[in-house]
């Protein structure tokens, strides 16, 4: 699905803004510790370079809060939506990125400098969010976002190899291990579906990450169930799938699989349960949710290696789908 943008003309000289740019950034973060001058040279190059940037053609993606535009290959800006040039701020102060989250394979969502409310962080390149891209449910009815997301989003996100899965959620229960200060936890955003995308094959996680207060082991298996079973995007709920429910069941495997394999809780909340049933429902699947979430927890405590709960997981899981079959 296209969606076409208004005509712009570029010339050699946005494309060379974008390019020193680059080359600036590349250089403060080799640096690290930029005196005054270098500073307020840095900041007025991307001051000049926004009206470059910040336009339709360099429109990545957005979120509930967010919208990313693309620098160059290697660098994107990431703004609150509505931001203009003009509201770039000079005097704001040229923070460097902590690099909090640097050991996570599969996360692109950590700035690695921000000047007020811009950040500037790695472009992930072309790929497909799961769901359907926040930005189109604006263009299109109803109907054409559930079809969407059962002939695009479905069949794409089923078709991963259960690899990409594995990588992405060690990255996510990693998440549960990392204390932001204390009594501050991880949790990744589940409300939209948009926050994890698929590039050449595998998964990745973008967006900034939450703080969570007072609550550790919060990113469970249930948040993964509402980004690739529940949701379509953060304000539609998933249509039911009817003849492509068998992709549906298929993302829930591979999900429930990874998760047997990062050992992650199934669900640590009320609203966990929720997301479970939902998600059920969503599979055609009738079994009671507390007797699945007893025996997924049954299988992390008597097999403690990795490979044999993933084995394990897999009998349970093929007997869950025999015992619901889908009507033919």
């Amino acid at each position: 699905m296209n969606i076409n943008f208004p005509a712009y003309n570029y010339n050699q000289n946005f494309q060379g803004s974008s390019r020193r740019l680059q080359c600036s950034i590349d250089k403060a973060l080799l640096k690290k510790n930029l005196s005054k001058t270098e500073q307020d040279v840095f900041v007025k190059e991307i001051s000049n370079a926004l009206d470059t940037i910040l336009i339709p053609p360099k429109f990545i993606e957005e979120g509930s809060h967010n919208a990313v535009y693309k620098i160059t290959h290697k660098y994107a800006a990431r703004v609150p939506l509505g931001y203009k040039p003009n509201d770039f701020n000079k005097n704001d102060l040229l923070k460097l990125g902590r690099g909090i989250f640097s050991k996570l394979r599969n996360y692109f969502g950590e700035s690695v400098l921000e000047i007020g409310k811009l950040q500037i962080l790695p472009n992930i390149g072309k790929h497909i969010p799961a769901g359907i891209p926040e930005h189109l449910t604006r263009f299109l009815s109803k109907n054409q976002i559930n079809q969407y997301y059962i002939n695009k989003y479905l069949p794409t996100f089923a078709k991963l190899p259960q690899d990409s899965y594995n990588s992405l959620i060690k990255d996510i229960e990693k998440l549960n291990e990392i204390k932001l200060g204390p009594h501050q936890y991880c949790l990744f955003d589940y409300l939209n579906p948009n926050n994890v995308v698929t590039r050449s094959g595998k998964l990745y996680l973008v967006d900034e990450i939450d703080t969570l207060q007072d609550k550790s082991y919060m990113n469970t298996t249930a948040k993964l169930l509402n980004v690739f079973i529940n949701r379509a995007s953060r304000n539609h709920e998933a249509p039911f799938a009817g003849k492509s429910t068998k992709f549906v069941r298929k993302i829930f495997k591979k999900v429930l699989i990874a998760s047997a394999n990062a050992n992650m809780l199934p669900a640590n909340s009320k609203e966990d349960i929720e997301i479970w049933q939902k998600a059920l429902k969503k599979c055609n699947i009738k079994t009671n949710v507390f007797e699945i979430i007893e025996n997924l927890e049954n299988l992390s405590i008597k097999y403690p290696t990795n490979e044999e709960r993933v084995n394990a997981g897999k009998i349970y899981l093929d007997k869950l789908f025999n015992k619901n079959p889908l009507k033919k």
